[in-house]
């Protein structure tokens, strides 16, 4: 029987959450970048000089600049090289999301519809590995129990390559039975950081035994009914 390993949704939806997040927050930076702060600068530049007069000075001069080039007469705060410091700020900012964010949307394209699957002599991926279990020359579990992570090395021609297993990622039931697999086709000498998956049988009968001691306490904890009719 074939089985295979999904890409799980719900960790797709966390590159497509965050894709969701970033890309918009890039966006908004690039239009203060780009539109809203340039705006700010040329009237702030053209303000700068006046700000050294007499407030009514000023006043007058700013409502008749603000009025030939059909601004707002309300005075700029910020002078001209704080508004151009902002504006690259919001290229720095906005790149870094924009960056961010492209990643997240790219990792959520290539690993929509990724699977793990097992073949009559190891396994295959739908992004093209293919690993052989004859040609497994170690398999690293020191984090498949804390992190789901299992790493197996092995031989492609004259070079050394990785396949990791991540049930994190991918379906667990699935690809821990395609990783007990690779166990019962390699040396226990060759597992290292972690034992042999049980087998699946040896689960299922671990899990009936604990259900039936669970079952055991509940019922010796359980008071005893006393029928009122029998109390003299």
């Amino acid at each position: 029987m074939s089985q295979r390993a999904n890409f799980q949704q719900s960790y797709l939806n966390r590159y497509l959450l965050l894709a969701g997040v970033l890309l918009p927050i890039a966006l908004w930076f690039a239009y203060d970048g780009f539109i809203g702060y340039p705006k700010e600068l040329e009237r702030a530049r053209k303000y700068d000089p006046l700000r050294e007069l007499e407030p009514k000075d000023k006043k007058v001069q700013w409502q008749a600049i603000a009025k030939e080039n059909g601004w707002s007469m309300k005075e700029p705060k910020k002078k001209g090289d704080e508004i151009a410091d902002s504006i690259t700020g919001q290229y720095v900012w906005g790149s870094l999301f924009l960056l961010a964010g492209g990643i997240a949307l790219i990792y959520y394209v290539r690993s929509r519809g990724s699977w793990v699957e097992l073949t009559a002599t190891g396994l295959k991926t739908s992004w093209g590995q293919k690993m052989d279990f004859t040609d497994v020359t170690q398999l690293d579990k020191k984090k498949w129990e804390t992190k789901g992570i299992a790493k197996a090395t092995y031989r492609e021609n004259t070079l050394n390559r990785i396949f990791v297993f991540d049930d994190f990622k991918f379906d667990r039931e699935p690809l821990g039975k395609i990783l007990r697999q690779l166990e019962s086709k390699i040396l226990r000498s060759q597992i290292v950081g972690g034992p042999p998956e049980p087998p699946k049988n040896e689960v299922e009968v671990e899990k009936d035994v604990k259900d039936k001691s669970d079952e055991s306490e509940l019922s010796t904890s359980k008071p005893s009914s006393i029928d009122s009719s029998e109390v003299t």
